[in-house]
């Protein structure tokens, strides 16, 4: 005899053998008992939870039939598929054999299965039946999208909502069935295939009987991973620590390893989210965890995440599901998803310094009380506030173009950003370097490594001219981390200057690009648009957040206000304290 899968063999043959709906089946089975069934019923629910198995168990019990009989053997047990089957005439034709009386059995019982897939058409002739049904007639509609069907047919049936089945309920049930076919098998293997049939019992059959074939009748927790396309719980669990250290390079190399080992992106996610929400329980709701990570490893990450970057990160989670549906280049949302999980905000606000230096706009130093105490040494530069003390400041702004002054980390700077520096590409922009960069922008990206490649990926080319190229970022986040990477950005030039393009670059978020975008289009009308040129705009720059540089900056600040503590008091009295910035 011919190898029959798993899914049919054990098919449910009573109402004994449904798994996960008690309800319903206690509820027909009361009805058929005290002879009140109806004409018309509508078993909803997702797919593989038993809806069609009900029907023709169902359909059985009201006839009287033999739970063993063969399905092929009852002439008054019709099933239809109505996806293949939607037209009016096929429903015309079921609507005049139902007025013929049955051949063998009492009733005369119609399984339409997928009925949400009939036409407006089908759907009309349906219902005059269902209207006057014949006294010896009775249908069974199924359907995965109750939400499709018309509210008169929903309102002349008896509902039945299935319900996903267990990962509890579907491991007994595997170890049942293993247990019959005399097949070894681990508990955290059946764990695995359950949670991978995101509750349909005949798609936890069918990986099963992959697993059972992948692993020569023995069921591994190996075996299990490998066919679900599942990431190991050790990966995951590394990748979620590292994810929540902030280490974006670690997270990326566990993910370039799974993406290696061929596993499924949207598995990966959903693994994923199935782990935060075990960490989240594990001090709460022992008893609901699905993991096979042990509770106190979950509970220690729990105890290093805050309830609200769980939430956070669950949001990002599901928006990234939703776009891999859509898109082809699955390993590359990925590279992006772990860049914004990874992303400390805490790091976010120490950059936010590196840009307000391009304006020279730092109120640090004015709160400092320190200076007042130290008047004594003061006496000799009295006499400077009146010869001429507040030009020396207004003088600054103009040589703040230059890029030399305030070099912090002796980095070269390769990087423009603001609207001044939008203007003057836009004002020489070309639509042909802009097309040539576009076309050959993921070839661009593919020279670059894993944590390169996931930062550039949110960037896209909006504007170009013959020596430069506007790169607009689709989060300011991102947009920090780049403009504070220097390694990147010479990378960035040397591959635009490999391909003979614009290697002049400068960088913005997108919203900052439409304002810019509109302001110059609008000038532009007026005849106002301004000439600026590129070269004299300063570079953006990069200033490291860390302890040595702070506490040096710190340093010098208070050498300078012990020096002209005096300036600035006289300052701050002419023209207020919102108005001083002191300029290093």
């Amino acid at each position: 005899m011919a190898y029959q899968a798993l899914y049919r063999v054990y098919r449910p043959r009573t109402f004994d053998d449904m798994v996960g709906q008690e309800i319903i089946t206690q509820t027909l089975q009361n009805a058929i008992q005290t002879g009140q069934t109806g004409h018309a019923y509508l078993f909803s629910g997702p797919r593989g939870t038993g809806k069609t198995s009900a029907a023709k168990i169902f359909a059985k019990a009201v006839n009287g039939i033999p739970a063993d009989q063969d399905d092929a053997q009852i002439p008054d047990i019709i099933e239809i598929d109505a996806a293949s089957n939607n037209g009016v005439d096929e429903i015309r034709n079921i609507r005049d054999s139902a007025n013929y009386a049955p051949i063998e059995a009492q009733f005369k019982i119609y399984i339409i299965d997928e009925v949400h897939m009939l036409s407006t058409g089908a759907f009309n002739a349906l219902l005059k039946t269902l209207e006057e049904p014949p006294a010896n007639v009775k249908f069974i509609l199924a359907t995965t999208e109750p939400q499709k069907i018309p509210a008169t047919i929903l309102s002349r049936t008896q509902r039945f909502e299935f319900k996903r089945i267990s990962t509890q309920q579907m491991q007994q049930r595997m170890s049942y069935i293993l247990d019959q076919q005399n097949i070894a098998y681990d508990e955290d293997a059946l764990r695995i295939i359950a949670n991978a049939a995101e509750g349909g019992m005949r798609d936890a059959l069918s990986i099963l009987d992959q697993v059972i074939a992948f692993g020569q009748d023995h069921v591994t927790v190996e075996n299990a991973l490998q066919v679900t396309g599942s990431a190991t719980t050790t990966q995951l669990f590394d990748y979620l620590q590292s994810i929540i250290d902030y280490d974006v390079q670690s997270a990326l190399q566990i993910l370039h390893d799974v993406l290696q080992d061929g596993k499924d992106a949207q598995r990966f996610i959903a693994d994923l989210m199935a782990l935060l929400r075990d960490v989240m329980l594990s001090n709460v709701a022992e008893t609901l965890v699905k993991s096979t990570i042990p509770l106190f490893q979950l509970q220690q990450l729990q105890g290093r995440i805050s309830m609200q970057r769980i939430q956070e990160m669950m949001i990002i989670l599901d928006d990234v599901q939703r776009q891999l549906m859509q898109t082809m280049q699955g390993d590359v949302y990925l590279e992006l998803l772990t860049v914004k999980l990874g992303i400390n905000k805490n790091n976010k606000l120490v950059e936010q310094p590196a840009t307000a230096v391009q304006q020279s706009a730092e109120p640090e130093p004015e709160p400092e009380p320190e200076p007042e105490p130290e008047p004594e040494p003061e006496p000799e530069p009295e006499p400077e506030p009146e010869p001429e003390p507040e030009p020396e400041p207004e003088p600054e702004p103009e040589p703040e173009p230059e890029p030399e002054p305030v070099s912090r980390d002796g980095q070269d700077y390769s990087v423009r950003t603001g609207q001044q520096a939008v203007f003057a590409v836009l004002g020489t922009a070309q639509r042909n370097s802009l097309v040539t960069i576009k076309n050959k922008w993921a070839d661009i990206l593919a020279q670059f490594d894993v944590a390169g490649r996931a930062l550039l990926t949110t960037a896209t080319p909006v504007a170009a001219s013959q020596v430069a190229v506007v790169l607009a970022f689709d989060y300011p986040a991102l947009l920090e981390q780049v403009l504070q990477n220097t390694v990147l950005q010479t990378q960035l030039k040397a591959v635009l200057n490999k391909h003979a393009l614009s290697n002049e670059l400068v960088m913005i978020s997108q919203d900052e690009w439409h304002l810019d975008r509109t302001e110059y289009v609008e000038k532009l009308k007026t005849g106002a648009a301004p000439q600026i040129d590129l070269a004299t705009l300063p570079y953006v720059k990069v200033a490291k957040a860390t302890q040595s540089n702070n506490a040096q900056q710190n340093a010098e600040h208070e050498s300078i206000k012990t020096d002209e503590p005096q300036i600035v008091s006289e300052a701050k009295k002419l023209f207020g304290d919102d108005l001083v910035n002191i300029v290093d």
